[in-house]
């Protein structure tokens, strides 16, 4: 048995009679033997079904040979340069796990070997994705236990090992594989899994799949650190960095309407964007992952907005071909309702060549009209109205502004002798609520220019009072988005302030139970910049955490978990962690242990 290994020449592979004209070596019996039959099964037909020669004790016994002849053999064949190992790296959906299939390839006749060997690094990393996909779904505490690697500025790519590290293990080949093949693999497979928009690559820790609805939860989680480390720290080595983050939201830079997601996303963007600088100075990978997961949770949300705008289309679409109901078909939508999908719907609905829409400013709001586009429907709501609203309502006026907005396509109903008239009374019911009670006199003594001049006058003070209703709509929009932008300021600041909390709750269980620490002021500014003393000081009378030197906030102060029913386990995990470094069970922090057990008497 050879000790060292072959020269394994991977990719780059001669034949036999090459071989033996350049050098004048001639293959022993074993060899040869091994060789034919790698070469028979080195076609494309095989290497596209996956069928080849596996170097396996079966296969040598087939060959008439144990397992020490049949290796040596295939040492000299690498040696060689006539045959080179690969790998497929298959999953076993029954039993959930990976395994690795080793290959003795020899130099395909019309085929050059990189298609191969491609071909297998492709289906490899299909199966890998299946396992990471049913295995290796992402959980709150795995993904806290990523962040806090991840939040390290000194993070490095180095760690207990993923799957790639134990399947391409050398030792996992018969003989010692090709170095340069393994890093080629080992980059291509990370590479096209890096490129799945699921799945979150951590080489030498860890490959794990992602669900989309899960995708805000975990953003949200991971916005504990942006806000508390990585962002502070960042701001703190780039002064571009600073001015850049400190743009965003500024007032009157934004949408009123920016959800949180958003705003993460708005940080994350313009921190990747500075990604050479964290290259160098650290957090690159926190940020390139944090990308990912965004870009989930967006179109998450995008998907959901869709499916929700798509579902209430559907229903207004139905009510407006309801034949029972007036107000659904003429359908009214009130433009001011505070309702995100509102806009989008209406829109929507606007673009609809089945539909035909105006706008219309009632006293105390501005309304979207829409109704079928169908003449004969439109005679239909003529004729109800007159019938049923004549004199109660004024929803003449809403047919009125779609048949003025739309009179090129409408103007055959006006040929509608019945239409017309109808129409005409519908409207003068309307009209007389807008002139002096006289003209309804002088309508019954059928004095018509009197009563057409009153007609004309009534027109011309809908067409007033549409304008100075025009300029009311502007004004209420204006203080509406002024007190909106007021109410995302303080919703943002809300909402900071309880990321703080969350943020603060980790960092404490990560200072006791993961570090073995006590999470004084100086450690967590330490550890976690945004805690800085002055924060600190407003942070623990607001949520009640509790300090070793009460209200005044000192350096060497430790803080504690609130004393409510809601930290209730963490606290009982807290004093069974101090009674176990008391007596000794387990190594103490380098305290004084007088200070374990005033910890512990205010819990």
């Amino acid at each position: 048995m050879r000790i060292s290994p072959p020269h394994d020449h991977f990719l780059q592979l001669t034949t036999k009679e090459n071989l033996g004209r350049s050098s004048g070596i001639i293959l022993q019996k074993e060899a040869l033997s091994i060789m034919k039959t790698v070469e028979a099964q080195s076609s494309r037909e095989n290497i596209e079904a996956g069928h080849l020669f596996r170097p396996t004790d079966a296969n040598f016994e087939k060959l008439k040979m144990d397992r020490e002849t049949a290796l040596d053999q295939m040492w000299e064949l690498i040696d060689y340069g006539l045959a080179t190992q690969l790998f497929e790296i298959k999953y076993d959906a029954d039993i959930g796990e990976l395994r690795l299939v080793t290959f003795l390839v020899g130099l395909p006749s019309g085929m050059p070997l990189e298609e191969p060997y491609k071909l297998l690094i492709g289906r490899s990393t299909e199966h890998i994705y299946q396992f990471i996909q049913n295995k290796r779904t992402l959980t709150e505490d795995t993904w806290r236990n990523v962040l806090n690697q991840l939040a390290d500025i000194d993070y490095k790519e180095d760690g207990p090992g993923d799957e790639l590290d134990r399947l391409l293990d050398p030792k996992q080949f018969p003989l010692q594989p090709s170095q340069e093949m393994l890093k080629r693999s080992r980059g291509l497979i990370i590479d096209e899994l890096a490129s799945e928009a699921k799945v979150i690559v951590l080489p030498h820790i860890g490959f794990y799949y992602l669900p989309e609805s899960e995708a805000a939860n975990f953003l949200n989680i991971a916005n504990e650190y942006l806000m508390t480390k990585v962002e502070p720290l960042a701001k703190a080595f780039d002064s571009e960095i600073r001015l850049a983050l400190d743009r965003l939201f500024a007032p009157g830079t934004s949408d009123v309407e920016i959800n949180e997601i958003e705003i993460i996303r708005a940080k994350v963007d313009t921190l990747y964007s500075f990604k050479e600088t964290l290259k160098e100075q650290g957090f690159y990978a926190f940020i390139h992952n944090l990308k990912k997961v965004t870009e989930i949770a967006v179109k998450f949300a995008e998907v959901e907005k869709r499916k929700e705008v798509d579902r209430l289309l559907k229903v207004y679409m139905k009510m407006l071909d309801s034949q029972f109901d007036f107000d659904s078909r003429l359908l009214r939508i009130n433009l001011e309702k505070d309702d995100e999908h509102n806009l989008v719907i209406v829109d929507l609905l606007r673009k609809n060549p089945k539909v035909l829409s105006a706008e219309w400013h009632d006293a105390d709001a501005k309304i979207a009209v829409f109704v079928n586009n169908n003449q004969n429907n439109i005679k239909e709501i003529n004729s109800l109205i007159y019938q049923n609203y004549r004199f109660t309502t004024e929803h003449i006026l809403y047919l009125k502004a779609i048949l003025e907005l739309n009179e090129k396509e409408l103007k055959p109903i006006f040929k509608d002798d019945e239409f017309v008239k109808t129409y005409g009374k519908n409207l003068q019911a309307v009209y007389f609520n807008y002139i002096p009670w006289f003209y309804k006199l002088f309508y019954f003594l059928g004095i018509t220019p009197i009563v057409n001049s009153g007609y004309a006058k009534a027109k011309s003070i809908l067409t007033f009072l549409q304008m100075d209703r025009q300029f009311l709509y502007q004004k209420r929009r204006e203080n509406f988005f002024k007190k909106k932008l007021r109410e995302r300021e303080e919703r943002l600041e809300k909402e900071k302030k309880q990321q703080l909390k969350k943020a603060l709750v980790s960092a404490l269980g990560d200072a006791y139970f993961k570090k073995n620490c006590l999470p004084s002021v100086d450690w967590l500014g330490m550890n976690y910049p945004a805690f800085s003393a002055e924060t600190l000081e407003k942070m623990i009378p607001d949520f009640a955490f509790l300090s070793t030197t009460g209200k005044s906030i000192k350096p060497h102060s430790v803080i504690l978990f609130p004393n409510s029913p809601e930290f209730e386990s963490f606290n009982k995990d807290l004093k069974d962690l101090l009674n176990q470094w008391i007596r000794g069970e387990v190594d103490p922090p380098k305290e004084d242990p007088e200070l374990f057990v005033q910890i512990r008497n205010l819990l």
